[in-house]
């Protein structure tokens, strides 16, 4: 119970931090519609020879691409340069004495900062689509508006560790910035963050199909705009839920050897 209260602490603590630098996530939302805009202009040229592409109208196309900006927004993590930084800066010495996971840590962290994000996302989300679509706003059924931000939650967790074994790899390696863009760009493309991965052509779709990237974006917005059937769910958590647990395992691993490294050459 004390363990929970410490993290509890640090939710409410970093949730204060983020929501008093307002006009840092006003320039972060505007960042984010301009391009929305210019996906519009796009998207409508494109569907002006074509009355439907793989099935999908210009009205569901362009919903589809809207929410899975969204969803990009709230689960990509920007923590990964602090955590090189208290590596590197020998900040992170401080967690090593404390009775506190830097682990646990980082996530309460990650998570009150994409809270704001949701929050703020969720609204300006049906009141684009309010406004575009005239209030026919497009979604399943209630059990699908419930799946769809389980499967946000989930796909958070799984990005979170994703990006956090990046950050540990800074015990050993001095430069993971690169390795960090290339990473979120691959996922970015594999999640169907850049457009449905019904697009691609059917032997790379298919190859995506066993991957679990296409349940961080893809298969959440299919969720909520197309709904989803049981066996669909069930193949989901059948993917998603072993690399989890496998991330799980591999964090506790590089924390512990990392701290031995960093121990060893005079951290």
């Amino acid at each position: 119970m004390k363990a929970l209260k410490k993290y509890v602490s640090v939710y409410r603590l970093m949730w204060k931090q983020v929501t008093d630098y307002r006009f840092e996530f006003l320039a972060e939302l505007v960042c984010t519609f301009i391009p929305v805009i210019a996906l519009y202009y796009l998207w409508s040229d494109i569907y002006i020879a074509e009355n439907s592409i793989k099935g999908m109208k210009f009205g569901e196309m362009f919903l589809y691409i809207v929410l899975a900006r969204f969803i990009s927004m709230i689960i990509t993590p920007n923590f990964i340069f602090e955590i090189m930084g208290d590596i590197q800066s020998g900040e992170i010495q401080h967690f090593i004495c404390k009775p506190i996971n830097y682990i646990r840590y980082s996530f309460v962290k990650y998570i009150a900062e994409k809270s704001r994000s949701m929050l703020f996302c969720s609204i300006i989300y049906i009141v684009i689509f309010a406004f575009l679509f005239k209030g026919k706003i497009l979604y399943g059924s209630g059990v699908d508006i419930i799946l769809f931000f389980v499967e946000v939650m989930v796909a958070m967790v799984f990005y979170f560790q994703i990006a956090m074994v990046i950050g540990l790899l800074s015990f050993w390696i001095y430069e993971i910035s690169s390795w960090y863009y290339t990473l979120t760009f691959a996922i970015e493309f594999l999640a169907g963050g850049l457009f449905p991965l019904t697009l691609l052509p059917e032997s790379v779709s298919n190859i995506c199909r066993y991957m679990p990237f296409q349940y961080m974006i893809y298969f959440p917005a299919r969720t909520l705009l197309m709904g989803t059937d049981r066996t669909e769910v069930i193949r989901y958590f059948y993917i998603i839920v072993p690399w989890i647990v496998g991330l799980g395992i591999l964090l506790e691993v590089l924390w512990k050897n990392g701290l031995k490294h960093y121990e060893l050459i005079g951290g």
